[in-house]
């Protein structure tokens, strides 16, 4: 008997998801640091010593190092399937496969960045309202997004 029957086959859900989690964000020391505050900002609020804000702030911090980490992953693997779309595209359109009408495009794409736009105001306005929460998380995606 050979050495490869014995083994079993690891699937490529399995390689992706170990690819993927390889550097994990969660060993950074700005993540534990507010894990601990935020765990000690909790058993004080309940022991009634002090306000929740410290939890507020701790858990903005960790939900946006998060959010930061997971769009950089996201953002690489849009990129390349962009390219790969946009590629395939290019392809088709000078073998004369399809025939684009790129006016209506730019008038999509115009109009989805507008809409956009118009989200991202509101959205702004929401967090102005919670400005002590939005600055952690704010700082906690910059950290996150640059966490290689």
């Amino acid at each position: 008997m050979s050495h490869e029957q014995d083994q079993p086959e690891t699937s490529s859900a399995q390689g992706i998801c170990a690819t993927l989690l390889a550097d994990s964000p969660w060993n950074e020391k700005s993540v534990i640091a507010a894990a601990v505050a935020t765990a000690g900002g909790f058993a004080s609020w309940v022991a009634d010593l002090s306000s929740p804000a410290l939890i507020g702030i701790g858990g903005s911090y960790l939900g946006g190092f998060f959010f930061g980490w997971a769009f950089r992953r996201f953002l690489k693997m849009a990129a390349l399937i962009t390219g790969g779309l946009l590629t395939c595209i290019a392809v088709l359109e000078d073998t004369g496969w399809i025939d684009l009408d790129w006016t209506a495009v730019e008038r999509h794409i115009s109009h989805a960045i507008a809409a956009v736009h118009q989200g991202a105001e509101g959205l702004k306005h929401i967090l102005s309202g919670y400005l002590p929460s939005t600055g952690a998380g704010a700082v906690g995606v910059f950290f996150g997004f640059r966490k290689k």
